[in-house]
């Protein structure tokens, strides 16, 4: 036997060799059973990134005053660094709707929003590295990750470190998931 079948039989797909300028063919085995060889994509096929429509989306939450800044789109660039979409929400606690949340994670910057999606009457520094939930759109329930307000980054640089270290937890969490 083989250690190709040996992998057929516990059910592990067997590696093939990835040529460009194979197709794909169906070969029988001894048993009669059929499988398609893997072929490797052209060059001007290869994506680093998966399918838009497979990407996951992580919904970032800050107050609207801080969107439009220049750290706030260097967060959102970084976290599309991960190889997912974002939609950003302005947070207002008076008006907030679960439909707007259409995503797999929410990051929530802030105090009011640490308070809204935690229940809590704590600041943001004090409930982050916990793990909270909220509702999306279809009702799932999401991953909340509480980070730091933008305009504490501004006064107090040293704080990049932990939403840094907030973002790459909101990753492991994410993908643990999966």
């Amino acid at each position: 036997m083989n250690s190709t079948q040996i992998l057929k039989e516990m059910g592990v797909t067997p590696w093939v060799l990835k040529t460009p300028e194979s197709k794909p063919t169906l070969e029988p085995d001894s048993n009669e059973s059929h499988f398609e060889k893997l072929v490797s994509p052209t060059s001007s096929e290869q994506n680093i990134m998966p399918a838009k429509e497979l990407k996951p989306t992580w919904v970032i939450v800050a107050k609207p005053n801080v969107i439009q800044t220049p750290i706030f789109n260097k967060i959102i660039t970084t976290i599309k660094k991960f190889g997912v979409d974002t939609l950003t929400l302005e947070f207002n606690p008076t008006r907030w709707q679960v439909e707007a949340v259409q995503g797999d994670l929410v990051i929530a910057f802030g105090d009011s929003a640490a308070q809204f999606f935690s229940n809590e009457p704590s600041l943001a520094a004090d409930l982050r590295e916990i793990i909270f939930e909220t509702q999306n759109h279809e009702g799932n329930d999401i991953p909340v990750i509480i980070t730091h307000d933008i305009e504490v980054l501004k006064n107090t640089p040293i704080k990049k470190r932990e939403v840094w270290n907030d973002l790459v937890m909101a990753r492991s969490v994410y993908l643990e998931m999966q």
